[in-house]
C-alpha cells in the first residue's frame, strides 16, 4: 500500500512570517519618525561648520530703519491699500556703510518698492504665506537698486508695520 504524502503545512507559516515582517516595518518607521526628536539632524548635515569662535561682528545684525511705504492695491471691486514700515537687517559690520549708501538711494528704492506693490491684489498681500513671499520679493527689489554687481550685505527686509485695509 502507498501512503498518501502527507499536506504539507505551509498556510501557517507564511501567515506568520508576514505578521513578523509588519512588525518588523512598523518598528522601523516609529524608528525613522523618533530619530529626529532625538538627533539633531540639521547638525548632521551641517557644511563648513567649525567649533572654532566667531569673529567678532561676525553672525551680529543691525537693523537699519527704511521707512513707511503706502500703496494701492489693485483690486477692481474696492479701494484698498497697503501701508508696510521696513527695515532692513544687515550684518553689523556694514551698517554704516548701508545706512550711507541707503540714505542716497532712498528715493529709488522707494519708486522700485511702490511700483512693485501696486500691482499686487488683496489676496497677494494677504496671510502669512503672503508677507513671507512679500518679504523675499522686496529684497530682491533692494538689492536690485543697491546691490546690482550682487555682493548684497543685507540679510533679510522686516516689517515694523503691516496693515491691509
Amino acid at each position: 500500500m502507498s501512503a498518501a504524502p502527507a499536506a504539507p503545512e505551509t498556510a501557517a507559516p507564511k501567515k506568520g512570517r508576514k505578521l513578523v515582517l509588519a512588525a518588523v516595518c512598523v518598528v522601523f518607521i516609529a524608528a525613522g519618525a523618533a530619530f529626529p526628536m532625538v538627533v539633531d539632524v540639521p547638525a548632521l548635515f551641517a557644511k563648513g561648520k567649525s567649533d572654532k569662535p566667531k569673529d567678532k561682528g561676525e553672525g551680529k545684525t543691525a537693523i537699519v530703519p527704511f521707512g513707511e511705504v503706502v500703496v494701492n492695491l489693485s483690486e477692481e471691486r474696492m479701494s484698498r491699500y497697503l501701508r508696510v514700515k521696513i527695515a532692513i537687517a544687515v550684518d553689523a559690520d556694514a551698517e554704516k556703510d548701508v545706512t550711507e549708501h541707503l540714505t542716497k538711494q532712498k528715493a529709488a528704492v522707494k519708486s522700485k518698492i511702490i511700483g512693485h506693490l501696486a500691482g499686487k491684489s488683496l489676496k497677494d498681500v494677504s496671510g502669512s504665506v503672503g508677507v513671507a513671499r512679500l518679504q523675499r520679493e522686496l529684497l530682491d527689489k533692494f538689492e536690485d537698486v543697491l546691490y546690482p554687481d550682487g555682493h548684497s550685505r543685507i540679510r533679510t527686509v522686516l516689517f515694523e508695520d503691516y496693515v491691509v485695509q
